[in-house]
């Protein structure tokens, strides 16, 4: 029974991913059906998107408006199981029309990402968001974010650590494999000059921006600092095709790094050593994009 309350409204379905999805499409769509508007907000585990795939996809065709908290994501939940691991869904996000596909590195930009998730809801050209998340632990940031970091991260990605004007080399990455690309950039400072480090928080949101304005687009005016023969390295716990785009934003060579299998049982250093997104591959991804440079 709902009853209007600001604590809201807790309902438990239990393996049934596809009643989700309908009963999100439905709440979704109390603001024309009864009048008044919900804010839903659904969770389950990212790989299970695919189970109610079909009626994800038909609420949003509806332009049901909810938000889909999934987590845990990935292979980073490597000792839950081979079977709990997703891939894919990052291209299921951008893919899907109506749907925003949001994916935060650390907890400020999440709490930027559900300010911006809870007034697009009810936006007149708003739609639903899918906030692809971790339950890694990692290390946060001690900053006050201002508008202008706000606004880049809901435009989709910002520089976490700024490109030197002509740099040769920079990597671009999103979510949980953090820790990682920042020890990788920690060791190549000191051999690459001004190497730059670009989380991508939306990669949604970026490509569908790059697609409308191309040079005049948000990922173009982040890339522009660079050499235009630089070296890109992209990697995330999901398909490397999410970032793999970012290298014809300005016709640049680019290392896509990312997971195209699962099924094993591990620790997270040896599931990502497994996989190639650990610090050594992905030092020796940027390796790669610098001879290749050099090369011509």
């Amino acid at each position: 029974t709902w009853e209007y309350s600001p604590k809201g409204q807790h309902i438990e379905l239990g393996i049934a991913e596809n009643n989700l999805f309908i009963l999100l499409s439905a709440l979704g769509l109390s603001h024309t059906i009864n009048g008044a508007r919900l804010l839903p907000i659904g969770t389950l585990y990212d790989p299970f998107i695919a189970r109610g795939l079909d009626a994800l996809i038909y609420a949003c065709y509806q332009d049901a408006r909810f938000i889909l908290a999934a987590t845990p994501s990935g292979i980073t939940l490597a000792p839950e199981g081979g079977a709990h691991q997703s891939i894919g869904t990052p291209l299921i996000g951008m893919a899907q029309p109506g749907l925003t596909y949001m994916e935060p590195a650390f907890a400020d930009e999440l709490e930027v990402m559900l300010r911006w998730a809870f007034g697009h809801l009810q936006e007149p050209e708003g739609g639903a968001v899918y906030l692809r998340l971790s339950t890694r632990a990692m290390a946060q940031h001690e900053r006050a974010i201002d508008p202008v970091l706000e606004q880049a991260i809901l435009l989709g990605g910002y520089w976490l650590v700024e490109p030197a004007p002509g740099a040769e080399l920079a990597i671009a990455f999103s979510g949980a494999v953090a820790p990682e690309v920042q020890a990788a950039v920690a060791a190549l400072a000191e051999e690459v000059t001004g190497i730059g480090l670009l989380n991508v928080t939306s990669a949604d949101r970026l490509f569908a921006d790059w697609r409308a304005q191309g040079p005049e687009s948000w990922a173009a005016r982040l890339l522009a600092p660079l050499a235009p023969d630089a070296g890109l390295v992209s990697v995330l716990d999901g398909h490397p095709a999410t970032l793999a785009w970012l290298g014809s934003v300005r016709g640049q060579r680019i290392e896509a790094l990312g997971v195209d299998r699962f099924g094993q049982s591990a620790d997270i250093p040896d599931l990502y050593a497994l996989s190639r997104i650990d610090t050594e591959a992905i030092l020796d991804a940027a390796a790669r994009a610098l001879v290749a440079r050099a090369r011509g």
